[in-house]
């Protein structure tokens, strides 16, 4: 995730900004700052996303509401990002750990990634042993059901990806050309949104987004009308 100091405020006695408001503004300016010095153009799989554009407008009502003394929108209420991934390796660790962290103790994990059974060498993958391992460490061993979506697959990195994570689970592979974006979905209920496929965590600036769990229902049920019978199951 991004560090830097805080952003100093001098906050009027009178109208103090609510922290929630500074910690999230922070993160988007944050982002913007990751952007401008990676000199890499913005990703529109996310920055043009229904999730990117509500936070920014959850972002402006909460500055216009705080500015006229209103009551801002209930945390329940906010589509926020919930980190952001730097175009380095220190970060790029950072985030594959918070996402360990979230996913602890799910019972069923679904990972969407049209690109997640390619591999192309880099400094957080050096071999697609490497990719494999950071894929099978991902998934916690309480997931007894694992779903992964891709749009095609090598040949190389499918049985090693696979192998990872059969040990005591039921393993299905599902693919199809109509996947764009990236999905990590655990227990049905809770879902994120990520900004670039695993294999390119370290080389590009991006964003994790939380789902509202009615879109994590309706991502599953798009993804089940897709891709209704899987290539590999192993139980």
């Amino acid at each position: 995730m991004t560090g830097g100091d805080e952003l100093k405020i001098n906050d009027d006695a009178s109208s103090p900004i609510d922290p929630s408001l500074r910690r999230d503004c922070l993160r988007l300016f944050e982002a913007c700052l990751a952007q401008i010095r990676s000199g890499l153009p913005p990703g529109p799989s996310l920055l043009m996303s229904r999730e990117w554009e509500f936070a920014l407008m959850s972002l402006c009502e909460r500055l216009t509401a705080d500015g006229r003394g209103m009551q801002a929108p209930t945390e329940d209420e906010l589509v926020t990002m919930q980190f952001i991934v730097a175009a380095n390796f220190r970060d790029a660790k950072d985030g594959l750990r918070t996402l360990r962290h979230w996913l602890k103790g799910a019972e069923e994990v679904i990972l969407c990634d049209p690109y997640l059974l390619q591999y192309k060498p880099t400094g957080m993958f050096s071999d697609v042993e490497a990719y494999a391992k950071a894929i099978a460490d991902l998934i916690p061993k309480s997931a007894k059901k694992v779903d992964l979506y891709s749009n095609s697959y090598s040949q190389k990195v499918r049985p090693a990806v696979l192998q990872g994570l059969k040990e005591g689970r039921n393993v299905r592979h599902f693919s199809s050309d109509q996947l764009h974006d990236r999905f990590l979905l655990k227990n049905g209920t809770e879902g994120k949104v990520l900004g670039t496929s695993l294999g390119g965590f370290g080389r590009k600036f991006f964003a994790v987004v939380d789902l509202d769990p009615t879109d994590v229902v309706e991502v599953i049920d798009q993804l089940r009308a897709l891709c209704p019978n899987p290539l590999f199951h192993r139980r």
